[in-house]
């Protein structure tokens, strides 16, 4: 499919109309050619910038775009010192080309400043302490589409390329994209403009012969893909397929190509048995299955979403959930053997009664007898053996299976436990937002023995652990969200004090969920606010409404040998929300 500069186009004037006058409060590198940018213009935007080959693209995204890879190359370093933290100032596209150029300022920040907000304490949004206090860093970032030449240019207030997703040499191409060289457009098309082509015009630019009309018009319009083409022909003619003529409807075909070509405009998806297969800022009369979406971003990210998954944590998520299902099915198998095994003891009880009653019935029992009835109850006996052979052999047997099952319970309980921690990492793992919460669940996986250190893979161990989730409630009471076992066990019994507030989604796993109470009665909304974040980070996360417990936290209990963050407690009563992201 065609990312062409008339779905550009609708793309800019929706970035224009949202994001302009807003500031980038996080970037990273969802992949290798790939950048994300989370802005912050009255309400958060994601806004995903591709140079994939076969899928380079700009649209915003519903959804938080996370961390991809931990390699950190030079563009994401220059990117957050020019770009992170700063203001989208403009947003243009040259005219008719696949090309946008954000441009961005930003203003040093002081440790101190009251005007600026709280940061967070993840690299990229450390404030850049190297420029002098009266510099504004102001620079470029410019996303080329061309599909295997896209790129991804960052570009300095004198026009100095700083960094680029894809280098290019003057070997390959009289274009070169190098650091430290002068940043060139791509030159443009001599062409004609289809936003103000005439009858006239159209009748000289496409000669009379050509098989094709639509492709006849994409040689001489700038800008102007295959699918626009078939579009613009099937509305006049009724048909994609038209030779050219002297004898067809210019007039109309130069009205339809100028319509096609501006705005408003009116973004639609072609879905072909279930999938998306085509998109444009267009409708598209030409394909059976087009419906309209509300936005030009909507149809992009519904199209790719199905081709490229940007977030490529995606992948080693994928990997560690497989890793960890495989340990479930063993843990399974071990806890049918354990609990066959625990139904023999109905058996054990049985040869024990039997060799009893046996012998309270010995007087009774003739030579040759092959059972005994005893309250309706049928005992087998061997009439080439005596009564008390019989009986003898019950008790043998009953001694040497009793043996067997020794800490069976015990053992079952332990392989309970693993299952039930187990559970929680995999609920968990679904719930991971990033690179670094993936790898923090697989490290804490590893730590309890639900996986072994995997061969081939070297992974840098931070030099502590992440720090739950802290936020403040409308009522300004302080919540803590545990998203791994490990933060849940540091909520609960580090952080949470005996009257403090410990919220936990009914039956299901989840986050531990800490509302630092104090002496203080906590507020209903308050309340509120934290069951919706442990709805949030539980598996219910899909429900329209969740039941979250809440207990004193005096009333939670570790599980005595059960694993991280696995705990009993005592509720003291319950309410029901619906699950709501961090704000």
């Amino acid at each position: 499919m065609y990312f062409d500069a008339l779905t550009l186009a609708a793309v800019v004037d929706e970035l224009r109309a949202t994001l302009v006058g807003g500031r980038v409060q996080h970037v990273l590198l969802p992949g290798e050619l790939s950048v994300a940018l989370e802005i912050y213009a009255g309400r958060r935007y994601y806004l995903v910038l591709s140079a994939h080959p076969q899928f380079a693209r700009v649209h915003l995204s519903p959804v938080r775009i996370s961390r991809g890879t931990d390699a950190t190359p030079p563009l994401l370093l220059l990117l957050r010192k020019y770009v992170n933290r700063g203001r989208i100032t403009a947003i243009e596209q040259p005219d008719l080309e696949r090309v946008l150029l954000l441009s961005i300022a930003k203003r040093p920040l002081l440790r101190n400043s009251d005007d600026e907000p709280e940061l967070d304490s993840d690299d990229e949004d450390r404030p850049d302490t190297t420029s002098p206090e009266n510099e504004t860093l102001r620079c470029e970032l410019i996303v080329e589409i061309m599909e295997r030449r896209s790129n991804i240019v960052l570009v300095g207030d004198d026009n100095v390329i700083l960094a680029a997703a894809r280098h290019v040499t003057p070997r390959m191409s009289r274009r070169p994209v190098l650091p430290r060289e002068p940043y060139e457009l791509p030159p443009p098309q001599s062409r004609h403009d289809p936003r103000q082509t005439t009858a006239v015009e159209m009748r000289a630019a496409v000669p009379d012969g050509q098989p094709d009309l639509a492709r006849a018009l994409v040689s001489a319009y700038r800008g102007l893909s295959p699918l626009a083409a078939r579009e613009v022909v099937y509305r006049v003619m009724g048909r994609t397929i038209v030779p050219t003529g002297a004898d067809l409807p210019w007039e109309a075909l130069a009205g339809a190509l100028r319509q096609l070509c501006q705005p408003p405009w009116t973004p639609h998806i072609v879905i072909d048995d279930g999938e998306p297969v085509a998109f444009a800022p267009y409708e598209l009369t030409h394909l059976p299955g087009a419906r309209p979406c509300p936005s030009m971003s909507a149809a992009l990210d519904a199209y790719y979403a199905t081709r490229e998954r940007l977030t490529a944590h995606h992948q080693r998520r994928d990997a560690l959930r497989e890793r960890l299902n495989a340990m479930r099915e063993r843990l399974e198998r071990q806890r049918s053997a354990l609990r066959a095994e625990l139904e023999r003891a109905s058996d054990l009880e049985r040869l024990r009664w039997e060799g009893e009653m046996i012998f309270a019935f010995l007087h009774e029992l003739a030579p040759g007898q092959d059972h005994l009835e005893v309250d309706g109850r049928r005992i087998a006996l061997d009439p080439r053996k005596s009564p008390v052979e019989c009986a003898q052999d019950r008790f043998r047997a009953y001694e040497k299976a009793k043996g067997a099952l020794a800490g069976v319970p015990e053992r079952l309980r332990a392989v309970e436990l693993r299952l039930a921690g187990l559970d929680e990492t995999l609920a968990l793992l679904e719930l991971a937002e990033g690179y670094d919460a993936i790898e923090a669940i697989a490290r804490e996986a590893e730590a309890e023995g639900y996986l072994g250190p995997e061969t081939g893979r070297t992974r840098k161990r931070p030099d502590r652990p992440a720090p739950p989730l802290r936020l403040e409630s409308s009522d300004g009471l302080t919540i803590y969200v545990g998203r791994t076992a490990q933060q849940n066990e540091h909520v609960t019994f580090r952080l949470g004090a005996p009257d403090d507030l410990w919220l936990h989604v009914r039956g299901a796993p989840g986050a531990h969920v800490i509302i630092k109470a104090g002496q203080r009665d906590v507020p209903e909304r308050t309340i509120e606010e934290a069951a919706a974040l442990a709805a949030y980070y539980s598996s219910q996360r899909a429900s329209a409404s969740v039941e979250v417990e809440i207990a004193r936290r005096r009333h939670v209990r570790k599980v005595r040998g059960g694993p991280q963050g696995l705990v009993t407690y005592q509720a003291e009563r319950a309410v029901r929300v619906t699950p709501r992201p961090p704000w």
